[in-house]
């Protein structure tokens, strides 16, 4: 911390990629050839495959109804409790930080930016002040990113009284401090942050805006001329990938039953307000996915479902779709008439199955997908629906996160759908946490339940099958 850069400020934007030295080397059939006689004299080892960046665990220090709380992150995790415990402020906390890793202002990324599409468009729940836990003027949050550079922290505090502005920052990897923020400058909105550089003029500091989250700006103001920036740089990189692709889904039933304007491009949104135009893209684009989410709609359904199909309208404005359940000689019953249950249940098994590229966010597309994971939060998950198809969509999120393919932070009040589905505390690759408000205090407590062992099935009694 000797020196100073004099690199001229300029505005957060979307970050570019790496500098080559920081990146995950290319995967082997990528490379160029080898000579024969390199090939014959030195074999080359296999490789074990390079973890994606994963949160793995949120800190939520102070948040709404919580302080000092910290949550671990398994693949499928499951909070539970009743209503007004806090479980959805934990999830906003999650939500929140994706806003702030985009690298907008934070005013706008948390209260919304109406003239966006995406993520951003709409505020976060309460928006900024609905964020500051009572009778507080600051947000305190964190989390743990484990990737292949090693365990990365971020940890960051908030004042929202104006200007609202970054007054803490840190980022470690492996518990050595890779960039922490010094002193203020309130009125020219700027604060001093200091990044490793590893050389003998020692580490680099410079003024940045403390009105967006640092570490989103950084790949805009670290050379990576020297070990050390490069080795900022790759920390940096796997932490906003972890953090970009997170999507909140929280179907609103009411929103669904309109007529979607079909778009071949169609991406949901968090309300899953245009379910039926992507459930006409996935019909048409991937015939294998359509198939898989029948599957899970039929095994969900208390009637012989034949199928999924579309009704159709050409409008001045275009044509529209409307999803319909084909219940054969029983009749068709359109989304404007089905039940909240079932539409639910569509949309979250439709996030299941898909993935990001069907989805309204920010998609971190200049990061290879080896490298990227999607992490869906599950709002009210059982909400109209029965403890079995609740616990359904559940042994789908569990599968599909097993496969590594995506992370599920899902909230639902009664646990016997996720006990049903997961086995007392979850087993493998699954966490149940009871979520509760302390009497005293009013904060609330997480607790994570020991795992038990599921009660034994017939092979296949329960299980969906999607035709693979």
């Amino acid at each position: 911390m000797n020196r100073d850069a004099s690199r001229p400020a300029a505005p957060a934007h979307p970050r570019p990629s790496a500098p080559e030295s920081a990146r995950p080397s290319a995967p082997a059939a990528d490379r160029p050839p080898l000579p024969e006689s390199a090939r014959q004299s030195a074999p080359e080892p296999e490789q074990p495959p390079v973890p994606r960046p994963t949160v793995e665990e949120l800190r939520l220090t102070s948040f709404k109804s919580y302080r000092r709380a910290t949550l671990p992150l398994a693949p499928l995790t499951v909070l539970h409790g009743p209503a007004g415990v806090g479980k959805s402020n934990a999830l906003d906390a999650l939500a929140v930080l994706s806003r702030l890793a985009l690298g907008e202002e934070i005013a706008g990324s948390l209260n919304g930016l109406p003239d966006r599409t995406g993520p951003l468009a709409t505020p976060v729940r309460g928006g900024l002040d609905g964020c500051l836990p009572h009778g507080r003027e600051a947000i305190g949050l964190g989390c743990t990113v484990r990737s292949p550079h090693g365990t990365i922290r971020l940890d960051l505090v908030i004042r929202a009284d104006e200007p609202v502005r970054i007054v803490r920052e840190t980022l470690t990897l492996d518990g050595r401090t890779l960039v922490e923020t010094g002193e203020q400058d309130v009125r020219r909105r700027r604060v001093n942050v200091c990044w490793h550089n590893d050389t003998r003029q020692g580490d680099i500091r410079a003024p940045l805006p403390s009105s967006t989250m640092i570490t989103a700006q950084l790949p805009l103001r670290v050379a990576g001329s020297s070990r050390g920036e490069r080795k900022v740089l790759a920390a940096v990189e796997d932490l906003l990938t972890a953090l970009r692709e997170v999507f909140p889904l929280h179907p609103v039933p009411a929103l669904m039953r309109g007529w979607a304007r079909a778009d071949p491009q169609a991406r949901l949104r968090s309300n899953a307000a245009n379910i039926s135009a992507v459930v006409d893209r996935l019909s048409n684009e991937c015939p294998r996915r359509y198939g898989k989410l029948l599957r899970v709609a039929q095994a969900a359904a208390p009637y012989a479902l034949l199928g999924i199909d579309l009704d159709h309208r050409d409008t001045a404005a275009g044509r529209r779709v409307l999803a319909v359940f084909d219940e054969g000689v029983r009749g068709r019953t359109r989304a404007d008439q089905a039940s909240d249950g079932m539409l639910r249940h569509l949309a979250f098994a439709a996030v299941l199955l898909t993935g990001a590229g069907v989805l309204d966010l920010d998609v971190a597309a200049e990061v290879p997908w080896a490298h990227r994971q999607l992490t869906v939060l599950a709002e009210d998950l059982g909400s109209g629906l029965s403890t079995e198809q609740a616990a359904s969509l559940l042994r789908l999120a569990r599968d599909m996160s097993g496969r590594n393919q995506l992370r599920v932070l899902a909230a639902l009040q009664e646990p016997a759908a996720a006990r049903e589905a997961l086995g007392g505390g979850g087993g493998r690759g699954a966490l149940l946490v009871e979520c509760r408000r302390d009497p005293g205090s009013g904060v609330t407590v997480l607790r994570p339940e020991p795992a038990r062992v599921p009660a034994q099935r017939a092979v296949g009694a329960d299980a969906v099958d999607l035709g693979e």
